[in-house]
């Protein structure tokens, strides 16, 4: 991918509970259809022997059959750890709760970090990820909102739909009460149709892929994108904010996107938007 070069296995950082695990199969899916390998990471603090066992049973519950290696490194600060990990080929994909609010593990804090640090988009497993759902990705959900920042991930995102042979969907949300007033009503939704038609148009140009575009039309919108997407479409977004996740764990459009997904959500914090 465009901002993802020389990916070559995902890593799914996993922490002795079940809640982790969650991301495994996961990444399993998408390392199968992007030909990628999948190593599972943890940073243990105790025995590093018992860690090793337990990754290999969730590689040999989750991933049979699959390319997997294991990796286990002695303690040290979670989020540092995974970059490392990560290096220069690694993609991560990670459970998160996706909530500021205090939990075992703080796994959303560590997410956070993570998403931070990194070069590049970072797959989130939110908490109503369904484990099996019925069909793979057939489409890409790109949600923009006229900002530089939300547009950055389109290079992305087109890479991602050519890598998986799915189409591209741009998509921006307009709230109700504004179309109800009698004339911001027709402004901003014209606007927001010539807005997503450039942008579709310009992916279809530049990747020669298929790129649709649709208008919103909700109060809340990350009800309205997860609605959007379904069973069969994943979410990939920019967030947003000087502190990276911060604002997408406490409480932002992308915190409900995650949050509330059944499928995993693709995030990426661009180096421009500290």
């Amino acid at each position: 991918m465009t901002e993802t070069p020389n990916v070559s296995e995902l890593i799914v950082p996993l922490d002795g509970r079940d809640a982790s695990v969650r991301a495994v199969p996961v990444a399993g899916r998408i390392a199968a259809r992007l030909g990628l390998g999948v190593r599972l990471f943890a940073a243990a603090n105790g025995n590093g022997s018992d860690m090793e066992e337990w990754l290999q049973s969730v590689a040999d519950s989750h991933l049979s059959g699959k390319e997997v290696t294991t990796e286990v490194v002695a303690g040290g600060e979670p989020v540092t750890a995974i970059v490392n990990a990560a290096g220069e080929g690694g993609m991560v994909c990670m459970a998160t709760a996706a909530s500021l609010l205090p939990h075992q593990g703080h796994i959303g804090s560590v997410a956070e970090g993570v998403t931070r640090e990194m070069k590049r988009p970072v797959i989130l497993v939110g908490p109503e990820m369904e484990v099996s759902p019925g069909a793979n990705t057939t489409r890409l959900v790109v949600p923009v909102d006229g900002s530089p920042l939300s547009e950055a991930i389109l290079p992305v995102a087109a890479d991602l739909a050519v890598a998986l042979d799915v189409p591209a969907w741009v998509v921006t949300v307009v709230s109700p009460s504004i179309e109800s007033s009698s004339h911001m009503g027709v402004d901003a939704v014209t606007i927001g149709v010539g807005y997503l038609r450039r942008l579709a148009g310009q992916i279809r140009d530049s990747h020669n892929i298929d790129a649709e575009y649709e208008v919103l039309h909700r109060d809340d919108p990350a009800e309205a994108i997860v609605d959007f997407t379904g069973d069969d479409g994943t979410v990939v977004m920019t967030t947003h904010g000087r502190s990276g996740l911060s604002r997408l764990f406490g409480g932002s459009v992308a915190t409900g996107v995650v949050a509330d997904s059944k499928r995993a959500v693709i995030v990426w914090h661009p180096a421009d938007a500290e």
